[in-house]
């Protein structure tokens, strides 16, 4: 009895505590899209353990009891009726945003990993200060997410510090890179809870870092209520920061005389005149001046969250250097600035994808606003004179292209035209996203077996298991020529790779698989297939040193890839022998710097994956495969 009781007590307490989670966040259809990116750009901003139900209200003025309900958003398709086709996709795009605080689309063994973080409380115990800075200086480039993502973990201040770094420096390394590698969010987390950073001589850098972070953020009042905290103007310093913050706060109090005084001030004593702030400053204050070139004006980089913030007051176009310069934080700015043009923000809408700050739906809704007429959707062999070879309007002009289509055969057709297009461009998992709901029309049949293998990844690749086996029933029988066979052979290892339930079974199924599978080299002659044949080699012959390997190696002399510094590889030696597994890390991103998988030396390839097998265990080492494998084009 007393069991039954305590179990009827911790019922309700966690039913209790669910519900005070959970909130409902209404959302109007007739909004515009930059103003329901921006409300779900607003909500993103909540504590990310919140419970959100979104419901669409399609009255505002019908009263809510409550109740949510699943709404289906698709436009039902009139034949011969393009025009209305067009129109009511458009109309579309405004009531099938949902959430942008969604991560990247993984697959649960991949967000398991992300999420996993195993600390060590000697990490940099056999890292002294001076290899810690040169490492992290030399990072630049991670084109890896996995290796990204596992540097970003790494970056805590729960870890002692080297020996010869004391607390107070290594905090502020710490925070220094992070915003170098992206994650400002866990930054600032990290910074809340200093108990005195005024106190530091960092003082100066994380008053600067607060300010940006308020701005990056669209916190404006915020910004210049902590502004107005300290006096200190900062007069002497070459660019003289907080002197335009002050100019900037002005200007939203309109209080413009003093505004223009201050500006005046600022020309007077800067040491580096900012052409861009000047440029910013006078379209504020003059909406209709005309300016020949601002891309022309050098913009600092340390100022960008100034710069964008004064960006979006004023409703002034942003600039594809804006978009260069820091792609992760200022992409939402771009997306949501209707002065800049389409193409800039369907590139900025492409790139939040990528880092998990929208999700497809938002995408989707983004395309729905390229205006394209029924004349072109109805001429796709016309591209590029319609999308003037834009890649970013030509992912749109495909996937309003199959979202047209009336016949499953002609949808199909589309759909796979926007998967070639995008895998050229590398965007192939937008497209395979975006495309899921068009796809779910279709039924596996004989009559499109020939196309089941390209269905088969779509689905893999969106996690969408059954959906993929389905349709491999009906293509595994359908092997007409080498390169449909491959691509057959490509889908099966995707598919039972990403079907594996533990890490341990993974290596086998993989050798299992590329024993089975036919020579990649269909063409000895395409320069493609040879490094996909030596991928494999490498590979294979890392993980399985009993049987013969499946795959060759061209006859050649020389070696155009190059191949990391002494230095590098011998640390990279040095950090397995050592177990040193902090700086093993760091020193494999130094030696990948800027380059991707399938553009490593053969040797250097070996080394990392050697090195993987060794760091936390192997704990990388299946994602790193599943990248290398996705990156040459094998899965």
């Amino acid at each position: 009895m007393k069991i039954w009781l305590f179990i009827i007590i911790c019922f309700l307490f966690s039913t209790s505590i669910f519900a005070s989670e959970c909130k409902i966040i209404q959302l109007q259809t007739n909004q515009s899209i930059d103003q329901t990116l921006s409300n779900n750009s607003e909500v993103s901003q909540e504590d990310s353990e919140l419970c959100e139900i979104i419901v669409f209200d399609n009255n505002t003025d019908q009263e809510s009891d409550g109740n949510v309900e699943e709404s289906d958003n698709e436009v039902n398709v009139e034949e011969n009726d393009l025009d209305t086709n067009v129109e009511k996709s458009d109309n579309e795009a405004t009531i099938i945003l949902k959430e942008l605080d969604q991560l990247i689309d993984y697959s649960k063994e991949d967000l398991s990993a992300v999420n996993e973080v195993i600390l060590l409380p000697d990490l940099w115990k056999k890292t002294n200060k001076e290899d810690l800075n040169f490492l992290l200086d030399n990072i630049t480039d991670i084109n890896s997410p996995t290796l990204r993502y596992e540097l970003l973990s790494l970056l805590n201040i729960d870890n002692l510090p080297p020996k010869n770094l004391d607390k107070v420096d290594f905090e502020n390394l710490v925070i220094r890179s992070l915003l170098k590698f992206g994650d400002r969010d866990k930054a600032y987390k990290i910074f809340n809870t200093f108990s005195d950073p005024e106190s530091t001589k960092y003082n100066l850098f994380y008053k600067e870092f607060e300010l940006n972070y308020l701005l990056s953020t669209y916190n404006l009042s915020e910004a210049c209520d902590f502004r107005n905290n300290f006096k200190n103007t900062d007069l002497t310093s070459k660019n003289n920061y907080f002197l335009k913050i002050d100019i900037f706060c002005l200007i939203l109090e309109e209080n413009f005389n003093e505004a223009n005084l201050l500006n005046a001030l600022l020309q007077e004593t800067g040491n580096i005149n900012d052409e861009y702030f000047q440029y910013l400053y006078d379209k504020l204050n003059q909406p209709n001046l005309e300016v020949s070139d601002p891309n022309s004006f050098e913009i600092n980089e340390k100022e960008i969250f100034l710069y964008s913030a004064m960006h979006r007051v004023g409703n002034i176009a942003l600039s594809q250097k804006l978009l260069q310069l820091d792609p992760i934080n200022l992409s939402m700015p771009i997306i949501l600035s209707s002065s800049t043009d389409i193409e800039l923000r369907l590139k900025a809408a492409h790139a939040a994808y990528n880092n998990g700050i929208i999700n497809a739906d938002s995408l989707a809704a983004l395309y729905q606003f390229v205006d394209f007429s029924s004349e072109e959707l109805s001429d796709p062999s016309n591209i590029l004179s319609i999308t003037n070879g834009n890649i970013e309007k030509g992912m749109a002009y495909h996937y309003k292209l199959s979202k047209i289509q009336l016949l499953p055969v002609t949808r199909l057709e589309a759909i796979l035209n926007f998967w070639a297009f995008a895998e050229k461009n590398n965007l192939e998992l937008i497209a395979y996203s975006l495309s899921q709901k068009g796809l779910d029309t279709i039924e596996p049949s004989n009559e499109l077996s020939e196309y089941g293998a390209e269905v088969v990844k779509a689905y893999v690749r969106s996690g969408n298991i059954d959906k993929a086996e389905k349709w491999l029933l009906f293509s595994e029988n359908y092997s007409e020529d080498l390169t449909n066979l491959h691509k057959l052979q490509s889908a099966v290892l995707l598919l039972n790779l990403f079907k594996v339930d533990e890490s341990s079974q993974f290596i086998d199924i993989l050798l299992k698989n590329l024993q089975n599978m036919e020579k990649i080299s269909l063409n000895n002659n395409d320069q493609a297939n040879v490094l996909k044949n030596e991928i494999l080699f490498v590979v294979f012959s890392l993980l399985n040193n009993r049987d013969q390997n499946p795959f060759n190696l061209n006859r050649k002399v020389d070696e155009l890839r190059f191949i990391p510094s002494a230095y590098i590889m011998n640390n990279i030696r040095d950090c397995i022998k050592n177990n040193n597994h902090a700086e093993l890390l760091l020193s494999i991103l130094v030696s990948l710097d800027g380059k991707n998988w399938a553009e490593l030396h053969p040797e250097h390839l070996r080394l990392i994956i050697i090195a993987l097998e060794e760091y936390k265990d192997g704990f990388l080492l299946n994602d790193i495969i599943m990248e290398i494998l996705e990156q040459n084009k094998i899965i």
